[in-house]
């Protein structure tokens, strides 16, 4: 089985490590010299588990196990189908049941399936279905362990069952794997509710679902169609708008990655065109649980704080965790960030005012919605892009001051188009042509960087290093005394801070100025405003309130 090809990386997301080496077993068993188990079988068997469609297969299965006992030989055990039978394909389950003659009466050996007429309801099953049941059996194994499975289909085996018993075991075999996999795969409700939105973008994008699918209007009207109840999503609870939005967020950054897996892979596109190989948009809910991604920026300045320096205070860090989600969100649903920042926090405050019960009708809470808009938005995150930038200027003072090479990637980051190529290094030292003074010259490239900031007050640098000492002084917050400045475990956070600082800054400034900066939001608000407000009178407002 291919893992680097697109179907398979999506089916990689989500499952517990025990459960991708269950997987692994399976796809990785011989039998005759050979793959026991085709890319396809494996494909399909890691479908039903991830996305929890196995029951149907197990009483399959379970048919199979009667017909394996009752239509092969009679000294031999069910066991021997699965494992006695060489590799599983089709042709060979077939010559398996043909090399027999005195089957149990009820079992009759078809061309193309086994049929077992038991006394209150028939069942067949296809020789073209038994692959997948083999491959099943042995997760079954694996998963749940054999003596539990064998003590399961126990009333299989001894003397013909009825159909009802059949189904029996199954159900007590599924509910087993149901057991297994809460503890291997998402929460149920999770993959429930990306599976609904996933399969609504790929109706509204003909099929055709990737990254750029997933846009600001696919957001809302999903929102719109889905948060009243009455949709035809059984157990699918999406009736705040903050949900959807950072359900949404994370599809984008799932199929963004697997698309960047594909490239490097030269896989094909994500569609309904099977034969050709494009890759089920259905089959996506299997990447829904989080994907690994390097720690966000954010997340490292929150330790920062946690650790004795306040980069940002309690509404700093809300504004910056409303306003960035990663570039491809950004690109992707920007119009869906600030609804999210605006009209989420309004409807969590409906949310509220109907737990506290107030003395406002909820029709005039509704009415005074929102309690911002988008330009104040836009204005507060603006106004972020100087705090940051302040923060890195005193973090480039704590850094310059403790001689940190750190300092310097500040600088270029304060100042893009600061020159210190002529620090590289100095045309007196001799060039060895050597990787081995690479460090050497690194080293004396730092330290002419830092006698600079010493020395040339007028300089760029010099400049750079009385601002970035004024703005120090200017902030009285947690580590940004003087005396803090001089231990060693401060200056490690503010080290620490510098890279997240370089990163958020950026985004937030892409953000701003590439993905939010062309929109109309002051036609936006009034637009939206309607919207939003018809919505919850909706849902809050007397017929769902």
């Amino acid at each position: 089985m291919d893992m680097g090809s697109p179907e398979n990386r999506f089916l990689e997301e989500g499952k517990s490590a025990e459960l991708c080496a269950c997987l692994q077993i399976i796809q990785e068993t011989t039998a005759d010299d050979s793959l026991k188990y085709s890319d396809k079988t494996c494909r399909e068997l890691a479908r039903l588990i991830v996305c929890r469609n196995y029951a149907p297969a197990v009483l399959e299965l379970c048919h199979l196990v009667v017909g394996a006992i009752y239509g092969g030989s009679h000294d031999q055990r069910y066991e021997a189908l699965f494992f006695a039978s060489g590799p599983a394909r089709a042709g060979g389950f077939r010559a398996w049941f043909a090399a027999f003659t005195d089957q149990h009466k009820a079992i009759d050996i078809g061309r193309q399936e086994i049929f077992i007429s038991y006394a209150d309801k028939p069942f067949a099953v296809t020789y073209g279905r038994m692959p997948l049941l083999s491959a099943l059996m042995e997760f079954l194994m694996t998963a749940i362990g054999y003596a539990p499975l064998d003590e399961t289909l126990s009333p299989l085996l001894g003397g013909l069952p009825s159909h009802k018993q059949v189904s029996d075991a199954a159900n007590d075999l599924s509910r087993q794997v149901y057991s297994y996999l809460g503890e291997h795969l998402p929460p149920v409700q999770e993959q429930r509710k990306s599976q609904s939105f996933l399969q609504f973008a790929s109706d509204r994008a003909a099929a055709e679902l990737a990254a750029a699918t997933i846009n600001d209007d696919t957001v809302l009207d999903y929102w719109m169609a889905h948060a009243d109840g009455d949709s035809d999503d059984r157990g699918v609870d999406v009736k705040t708008y903050r949900s959807v939005f950072r359900m949404a967020a994370h599809l984008v950054r799932v199929l963004r990655y697997a698309e960047d897996q594909y490239r490097m892979n030269g896989a094909l596109p994500i569609g309904t065109d099977f034969e050709s190989g494009e890759i089920d948009p259905g089959d996506l809910e299997t990447a829904l649980a989080e994907i690994e991604l390097p720690d966000q920026p954010l997340s490292a300045l929150h330790n920062v704080v946690s650790a004795g320096v306040k980069i940002t205070n309690k509404r700093e860090m809300e504004r910056l965790q409303e306003a960035l989600h990663g570039e491809d969100v950004g690109r992707a649903l920007p119009k869906s960030i600030l609804r999210n920042a605006v009209f989420g926090d309004a409807q969590a405050g409906l949310v509220q005012a109907l737990r506290r019960a107030g003395p406002l009708p909820m029709a005039q809470l509704i009415a005074a919605l929102p309690d911002d808009d988008y330009q104040t938005r836009r204005k507060q995150y603006s106004q972020m892009i100087d705090h940051l930038q302040q923060m890195m200027l005193a973090s480039f003072h704590v850094l310059a001051r403790a001689g940190k090479p750190l300092a310097a990637s500040l600088a270029i980051a304060l100042h893009p188009d600061l020159d210190i190529s002529d620090l590289a290094q100095d045309p007196n030292e001799p060039d060895w042509g050597d990787s081995n003074v690479v460090s050497f010259h690194a080293e004396n490239a730092m330290a002419r960087f830092f006698e600079r900031l010493e020395a040339d007050d007028n300089g760029e640098l010099g400049k750079l290093s009385g601002t970035a000492r004024t703005a120090f002084k200017s902030i009285s917050r947690q580590g940004f005394s003087q005396a803090e400045m001089e231990r060693a475990d401060i200056v490690e956070q503010f080290g620490k801070a510098a890279i997240a600082l370089i990163a958020v800054h950026k985004e937030l400034s892409r953000f701003l100025n590439n993905h939010i900066a062309s929109i109309d939001w002051d036609q936006l608000i009034t637009v939206d405003t309607t919207l939003f407000r018809s919505q919850f009178t909706t849902l809050y407002g007397g017929q769902n309130g």
